[in-house]
């Protein structure tokens, strides 16, 4: 791999011990890819709950203050392990809060900007077309490849705050535009297109379409026709929010919408191979998608969730009018997950003192999968969502099971305690 003059600098420790460290795992990583050289990073997005890192990742980090590293690019961070703006409503086991303030305070020495949130594509850190990331958030890298064109490999929690702190990656994956061509086609029925979203669907259709695609093309790269062009943004975050639990890239070549695919040929580079692998998903398909994200038929519930990835504030709208008058059934906890920001602007709108009102709770900075689940909610429990990604990553043995929905269907349960789906079935 060839370096320039200044990565030799920084791997010779000209720019303190954190870029001399980071520089020696990059050039190591780099080589183990077999990639060209390095290329500059533009933006970064880092993993900060202490459920998953732990103590080592708390002390990771630590180590990199203690040698002096400091954000070189615009860098944002995910959610954390728990809501500081509601301490008293769930069971934080003992070191939780003291452990994940030290992550925080670690942060603020690194220069991040402490914006918990899976969602910084939206409004916190915004990569431009052709610039290169360094996030640890599938389904943000996801968006910021396929709707945006910036490009980015779905990052560890070490390789990304290295990359930070030398403002250089390894030209790998699809930091490499060579890289980024189409491998397959998905093809939508135009029948479904007229039948997908609207009030109250939006997230559940658009979460379990991404899965369809993602669980089809799995490491390749898909370039998806029959969308159409004016998507909503909160249509497009369900989609691309495929990129970690189902697909395992984070590129999806949306027709129409996707920069670098205006056309199904620009897609895949040029010409269409005729021998391409194809998948056509009709209603049918997406029945059976729904049918498959539920993995029991209890219909009453205990939890009922909504807002992952987080919600927008006109989701949190939309919640607030399907809720209309009515309340959450007693016994059933009603969560509704944002990011600080989105959570201060829906208070300065009365969207709070709704929910809360009627016995919901918004939540901030955090959600199931960053929380300690295993302390609150045992397998017995029965938990609702129009989340693909969340029942994904918040399922197996000893973990609760799901019931898989619209938001209507979610606001229903949460209003009746039952369960009981009204669409696609």
């Amino acid at each position: 791999m060839q370096l320039s003059d200044a990565d030799k600098r920084k791997l010779d420790g000209a720019e303190g011990p954190a870029v001399q460290h980071a520089m020696e795992h990059l050039t190591r990583m780099g080589e183990a890819f077999e990639a060209d050289e390095m290329v500059d990073l533009h933006t970064c997005h880092l993993l900060s709950d202490y459920r998953t890192m732990g103590d080592g990742g708390l002390e990771f980090y630590e180590q990199l203050v203690e040698w002096g590293g400091k954000m070189r690019v615009p860098t944002t961070c995910d959610p954390m392990s728990m809501d500081m703006k509601n301490m008293d409503k769930f069971d934080w086991p003992a070191g939780y809060p003291e452990k994940q303030t030290r992550i925080s305070d670690a942060f603020r020495n690194l220069g991040v900007a402490l914006t918990f949130s899976c969602t910084p594509h939206l409004g916190h850190n915004v990569p431009k077309f052709g610039e290169n990331m360094a996030w640890v958030e599938g389904n943000a890298t996801g968006y910021a490849n396929s709707v945006l064109g910036a490009r980015g490999n779905r990052e560890d929690s070490i390789t990304a705050p290295l990359a930070g702190i030398a403002g250089r990656t390894p030209k790998i994956g699809l930091l490499d535009p060579k890289n980024r061509v189409g491998q397959c086609l998905v093809e939508i029925d135009p029948n479904l297109v007229e039948r997908l979203g609207g009030d109250g669907r939006r997230a559940g259709d658009f979460s379990a379409l991404g899965m369809i695609i993602g669980d089809f093309a799995y490491d390749r790269i898909p370039v998806v026709t029959g969308l159409p062009p004016n998507m909503e943004t909160e249509e497009l975050k369900a989609m691309c929010s495929a990129c970690s639990p189902a697909l395992i890239g984070t590129l999806m070549f949306l027709v129409g919408i996707s920069p670098e695919a205006n056309t199904v040929e620009e897609g895949f580079g040029g010409k269409v191979p005729k021998d391409v692998d194809r998948l056509w998903i009709d209603a049918d398909t997406m029945r059976k998608a729904y049918e498959y994200l539920s993995n029991t038929s209890k219909e009453d519930v205990d939890v009922v969730m909504s807002g992952c990835p987080f919600k927008t504030i006109y989701e949190i709208q939309e919640v607030v009018e399907q809720l209309g008058d009515n309340k959450v059934k007693d016994g059933v906890n009603f969560l509704i997950h944002t990011d600080r920001v989105t959570h201060v602007l829906a208070e300065h709108m009365g969207l709070v003192d709704k929910l809360t009102n009627a016995g919901a709770l918004l939540t901030t900075d955090t959600c199931e999968y960053c929380m300690p689940i295993e302390n609150m909610y045992g397998p017995d429990t029965v938990i609702a969502a129009d989340s693909m990604k969340m029942r994904r990553l918040v399922a197996g043995e000893g973990k609760p099971t799901w019931r898989y929905g619209t938001l209507t269907d979610c606001v229903n349960a949460a209003i009746t305690g039952k369960f009981r789906p009204s669409h696609w079935n």
